[in-house]
């Protein structure tokens, strides 16, 4: 008897959906709650390829509603995709795990090749980016929200069905309130978690009878659910902006420093690309570095921990306002010149 047996016996699925389950490369994009209990469905499901994409280090605060995670990877600040990469290959070590620790951009999606992708983020701009980038790429995703004790979940094939500003004509007031706190139940995870990989289970092996026009919610407090039909919007701002504008105009919105939602942290881009090298030496000449690969090293300044990324990507952490992530990267930005010349600070 196969890993899979018992799941080629389910007659939706049978062998030969087995086979293009056990073929198929998935993009997860958000790595906590959401993203970590997909992650780890799909493993379990045999996958060929995870590709993992998150900026954010593991906190205790995590812990209870993100179960891939331990107080090992809390204690250590391990980057969410690594951590998660080495626990999902404990659980199914021929399924190959690709970790990138850092936001989505366009130039991360664009460099991937996958076959369906998995939106488990926690913002609406970071959301809307996926929509415009699903759109340009002509590529499908399923979203998934969880907020209190309610969960969406809705295939999204933005090109010729409902996008995501179709679904929420209110995107952008969505993006403004992005880092409101709202308590989630943590029962709510695994079901709206659940309901996503059915869906991309449903994607992989049969993808003409997927509905994408059909939003499902759930209330696990009522124990209730509901399923609408979402109409392609003729007047859709972004579903009839022409391609070329998409990507641009988003990025002509965007402010320098964003907020990762919910975790005291912030992020940016220096220069790129940026010379780690020279960084790692300015920083152990003074006993403030803390960790180093070939992609980003990770340090302390002023009291917070900070990830500078190859690419020029920085994320500042523990920041309790944005005037204070402001002061710490106009001192990061002095600390930049002086390496970019070799200087003292």
């Amino acid at each position: 008897m196969n890993r899979y047996d018992r799941q080629e016996r389910v007659r939706q699925i049978g062998p030969a959906g087995q086979a293009k389950i056990s073929q198929a490369t998935i993009l997860i994009v958000g790595l906590g709650a959401l993203g970590s209990y997909a992650a780890s469905q799909l493993v379990r499901a045999g996958v060929k390829r995870l590709i993992l994409v998150d900026p954010d280090v593991v906190t205790v605060s995590n812990l209870q509603r993100q179960a891939l995670y331990t107080t090992f990877d809390a204690a250590k600040k391990r980057f969410k995709v690594l951590a998660a990469k080495e626990h999902l290959q404990t659980i199914n070590p021929t399924v190959a795990v690709t970790a990138i620790p850092a936001p989505l951009t366009t130039d991360v999606i664009q460099k991937q090749s996958f076959d369906l992708c998995l939106d488990c983020l926690d913002n609406y701009t970071a959301r809307d980016l996926l929509n415009r980038l699903a759109i340009a790429q002509h590529f499908d995703y399923l979203f998934a929200s969880c907020a209190g004790t309610y969960g969406n979940v809705m295939a999204v094939s933005p090109h010729k069905h409902p996008c995501l500003n179709c679904l929420f004509p209110n995107l952008d007031q969505l993006k403004q309130a992005d880092c409101d706190v709202i308590g989630i139940n943590t029962a709510l995870i695994p079901v709206i978690a659940g309901l996503q990989v059915s869906l991309a289970l449903h994607y992989l092996v049969d993808r003409a009878s997927i509905d994408f026009s059909r939003l499902y919610t759930i209330d696990n407090w009522a124990l209730t659910w509901n399923r609408f039909k979402i109409k392609k919007r003729s007047d859709c701002p972004t579903c009839h902006t022409p391609t070329d504008r998409l990507l641009t105009k988003l990025e002509q919105e965007q402010p320098e420093l964003k907020m990762l939602c919910g975790e005291g942290a912030f992020y940016t881009t220096l220069t790129a690309p940026v010379d780690l090298v020279s960084w790692q030496n300015w920083l152990k000449q003074r006993s403030l570095l803390a960790g180093a690969s070939p992609l980003f090293i990770h340090f302390q300044w002023q009291g917070h921990p900070v990830s500078l990324f190859r690419t020029g990507r920085l994320i500042m952490y523990q920041l309790a306002t944005p005037e204070a992530a402001n002061h710490l990267l106009t001192s990061i930005k002095q600390v930049a010149n002086e390496v970019s010349k070799g200087g003292q600070p």
